[in-house]
């Protein structure tokens, strides 16, 4: 009885465990896992570790929304797919120049400025510089993506739309 009804629903039915039994923790949530993994491990940045996160997080949505809306047989049009080949582009450069690693929140303002590199743009902007333009602008052209997406959907009536 009590141990069918464990396997059918996945936890015990009420009564089996013993009166006041403590519930076993639970697993924590695939979403949660790379952000628990900084917490326990500690990595020397753990804004920037946050930050990657947070990117990744939104580059495998929009990957995961632009396969969802092709499998239902949604068209993506022109002017979303220059805005997605653009920003994609853009994210590429911006990611290059986030990893190279140039500001350290580890160290004090003198100590971090021994790290600088020559200025490569204008001869005044250095990498980490141009890691904030572009990353700018590549969030920028990604909730241009964001705005113009579902514009095929123009003329659907609300119901005819298939919900991923």
């Amino acid at each position: 009885g009590a141990a069918l009804q464990l396997q059918r629903h996945g936890r015990p039915a009420a009564g089996v465990g013993g009166c006041g039994a403590a519930a076993p923790l639970a697993p924590v949530p695939p979403v949660m896992r790379p952000a628990a993994y900084g917490l326990i491990v500690r990595p020397n940045d753990f804004a920037s570790y946050l930050l990657a996160i947070g990117i990744c997080n939104l580059l495998l949505y929009f990957a995961f929304y632009i396969i969802m809306k092709l499998r239902s047989g949604e068209r993506i049009q022109l002017i979303p797919l220059l805005c997605i080949v653009c920003t994609s582009v853009v994210w590429g450069f911006a990611l290059f120049f986030f990893f190279q690693g140039l500001s350290t929140w580890q160290k004090t303002p003198a100590e971090s400025r021994e790290h600088n590199r020559d200025c490569i743009l204008l001869d005044f902007f250095d990498d980490h510089d141009i890691w904030h333009f572009l990353s700018s602008i590549a969030m920028f052209g990604s909730f241009l993506v964001l705005l113009t997406l579902d514009d095929d959907l123009d003329c659907v009536q609300r119901d005819k739309i298939y919900v991923f």
